[in-house]
């Protein structure tokens, strides 16, 4: 029995970034858009979304599915290997792979967490609102001690989080939806973030709310390109 099916089965999401190689983009959105429709099709589904990243190089994707078991079967169906095939030959320069699920309750939880928070709004943030939004964050997230913003191994974003957005996802959840990524070393650090005026300020830019997930490791094997704790994917197109 694989890792994902042995652990609680709660809400399931990957956390995921890639760079897209030279050349490719006329090929590769198409391609996205006709894939979307084969993976809502998947057993225990929930959601896909994308989206730039603010002050990054990475574009952001990322996959819900019902429970971890769902999303590794999905992993594993010819469907998602052919196109996941095509993205490794063809489409990336580079991408990493986190995925995390929502405890069940009463888990006692330990440990790294990821906090995301949903900004969902009637129409995109204009240029000046996203530099206040990002301002507010900006100012008052390094007094919670967040963990730095791993992407690849060893490399870090300029800040400690990522603003992705406005997403294009299916089902969309609102007209514009906005996510901050921020990643901790305690669900008690996480929780006076989440707990905090900061966030509630951030209600004025729209419809906010926030959710806590834990990691979800892999056994040696299960995935290619595994850090040794499993619980990390990478790979970059060698030059």
């Amino acid at each position: 029995m694989s890792a994902p099916a042995r652990i609680p089965q709660t809400l399931t999401m990957m956390e995921a970034c890639f760079t897209l190689a030279p050349g490719v983009e006329g090929e590769f959105w198409p391609a996205q858009d006709r894939f979307g429709p084969i993976a809502a099709a998947a057993p225990g589904f929930r959601g896909v979304l994308g989206g730039p990243i603010a002050n990054s190089s990475w574009l952001y994707f990322g996959g819900i599915f019902a429970t971890p078991a769902d999303m590794d079967d999905w992993h594993h169906s010819r469907k998602h290997r052919t196109v996941q095939d095509k993205a490794h030959e063809t489409w990336f320069d580079s991408y990493y792979i986190r995925k995390w699920r929502l405890p069940e309750e009463g888990e006692a939880v330990t440990g790294r967490v990821l906090v995301e928070t949903s900004l969902g709004r009637p129409q995109p943030l204009a240029e000046a609102e996203l530099a206040s939004a990002l301002a507010i964050v900006d100012e008052a997230l390094p007094s919670y001690s967040p963990r730095p913003f791993e992407t690849l191994i060893g490399r870090f974003e300029p800040q400690p989080y990522q603003f992705v957005g406005p997403l294009q996802e299916a089902p969309e959840l609102a007209p514009a939806r906005y996510l901050l990524l921020t990643h901790w070393d305690s669900p008690d650090q996480a929780a006076k973030w989440t707990e905090s005026a900061t966030l509630s300020a951030l209600g004025e830019f729209g419809e906010a709310g926030s959710r806590t997930f834990v990691p979800i490791h892999h056994q040696p094997g299960e995935r290619d390109h595994l850090t040794p704790d499993g619980s990390h994917r990478e790979w970059v197109r060698a030059r």
